[in-house]
């Protein structure tokens, strides 16, 4: 779930064409999104009683769907249809993860039959002795067979020998994962790795604390221009610093970090639901409750739960971003199973954990707010249509709808500076000028970005 290269990369969709060599670039939308309604009337909660159920379905789905497909975990069943992995338990190691997560939270103990069942498996892959020959090499992956190791043990199924043998590496800096030199998130994840497991740490790693206000999520990115990758980058070292939503966030610059930090992640969340990327979705989903300051909701992250549970497949598996249900159904019996849990554990795995830290919220916090337009999907001709409504109309309409559309307006310039569009771009800003944004971030660095394009 990480995006340094030491960690097993979640799914990523295939570059997106450009309508030609050096114009507009908008990816493709997934097969799963909606057709844009922007101008549809808003949801009304009383016609979806069970809407604010939205994340317990999505669990739900997603344990099942888990339980049935219990044997793909395993990274021999894996490799008989898919490419191998470079961490070859890497599936089972997110799958570890949830599991303590889901014990932490009440939702499911880890003597249930799931759990055990997943453990039998993660401690018979454990035994094989091509895992402790991997262990042995300190590379790249030592923190993952780290990570794994002191993850079966808390959930119960300690591994000793595989524990000293961590320790020893650990303390001969195997693989040069202590040096400053080494990425940020790395040193970040490795040290919340030790501190979870309780191994005592070197003293050359800084704390996670230390290493949180080094790491792009402290560091004001600029969210116009933040990659899929330092997204996924920011996502965990938000999961990291927060042992997934159970610590409170410490940037060390005062309240002011922390709602810079929110700011992002709210503009970022609405970014990936109008692109329709599950993944990232289920992601900044548990990274928006895990910095959250109350129980209140945002309408992007309303909306993005009923996008989970109603683009999540009737056996409960959540599509990722390379899923495409047209390759799914030219195939049959393991070659079919195969790739659905190849383009699905990860995007399930996720949206799982975000479910999961929601399990002690308020009742009726995620129903559908009234009265909130619907914003645009992720394509030139619908949000070309939502500018031009918003700069003819913006200066009657009522101030609940006004500050709707400059909630909106963020990810949507976002959306077009990523797409390279000077023409989307310059009709976002006659409608941020409508609604007196143009002076403030991120609207006034769009503008500079659009005179430097076409100047």
């Amino acid at each position: 779930m990480s995006t340094t290269p030491a960690t097993p990369a979640p799914p990523s969709p295939p570059p997106a064409p450009s309508s030609s060599s050096d114009g507009p670039s908008w990816p493709p939308l997934p097969a799963h999104a909606a057709t844009d309604d922007a101008d549809a009337p808003p949801p009304d909660p009383e016609a979806a009683p069970d809407a604010d159920a939205a994340p317990e379905r999505v669990l739900a789905g997603a344990l099942r769907w888990i339980d049935a497909n219990l044997e793909w975990f395993r990274p021999r069943r894996w490799e008989e249809y898919l490419p191998p992995r470079p961490f070859r338990p890497g599936p089972l190691l997110e799958l570890l993860g949830l599991l303590r997560v889901l014990d932490r939270e009440g939702v499911l103990p880890r003597t249930a039959p799931l759990p055990g069942r997943a453990l039998d498996l993660a401690a018979e892959t454990a035994a094989d002795p091509a895992f402790e020959r991997s262990l042995r090499r300190g590379d790249a992956y030592f923190p993952y067979h780290l990570n794994l190791v002191m993850l079966l043990e808390h959930l119960g199924r300690p591994q000793p020998a595989l524990r000293a043998r961590c320790e020893a590496l650990l303390a001969a800096d195997a693989g040069g994962h202590l040096r400053p030199y080494k990425p940020v998130l790395n040193r970040l994840e490795l040290r919340y790795f030790l501190d979870r497991g309780g191994l005592t740490a070197p003293p050359s790693l800084p704390t996670v604390e230390a290493l949180l206000r080094e790491s792009v999520a402290a560091l004001g990115p600029d969210v116009l221009q933040l990659t899929e990758s330092e997204t996924y980058a920011l996502t965990h070292a938000v999961f990291y610093a927060t042992d997934f939503g159970r610590h409170r966030l410490d940037l060390g610059d005062g309240p002011r970090a922390g709602a810079r930090l929110r700011e992002t992640v709210r503009v970022l969340l609405a970014v990936h639901l109008a692109r329709g990327n599950l993944d990232l979705l289920a992601e900044l989903l548990l990274c928006t409750r895990a910095l959250a300051k109350s129980p209140e909701t945002s309408p992007a992250e309303r909306t993005a739960w009923h996008t989970l549970a109603r683009a999540a497949r009737p056996d409960g598996a959540v599509p990722s971003p390379v899923h495409r249900p047209e390759v799914l159904a030219t195939l049959t019996g393991d070659k079919a199973a195969a790739y659905l849990f190849g383009t699905c554990y990860h995007t399930t795995t996720a949206a799982a954990l975000a479910a999961a830290t929601l399990r002690h919220r308020p009742p009726d916090t995620l129903r559908p707010a009234t009265g909130t337009p619907r914003p645009p999907r992720a394509e030139p001709a619908a949000i070309l249509t939502w500018a031009r409504r918003v700069a003819a109309e913006a200066a009657t309409a009522p101030t609940t709808l006004r500050t709707a559309w400059r909630d909106q307006l963020a990810p949507l310039l976002t959306l077009a500076v990523q797409a390279r569009d000077p023409h989307v771009l310059a009709e976002l800003l006659t409608a941020a000028e409508s609604l007196g944004a143009t002076a403030h971030s991120p609207a006034r660095e769009a503008a500079a970005l659009l005179t430097a394009w076409t100047d």
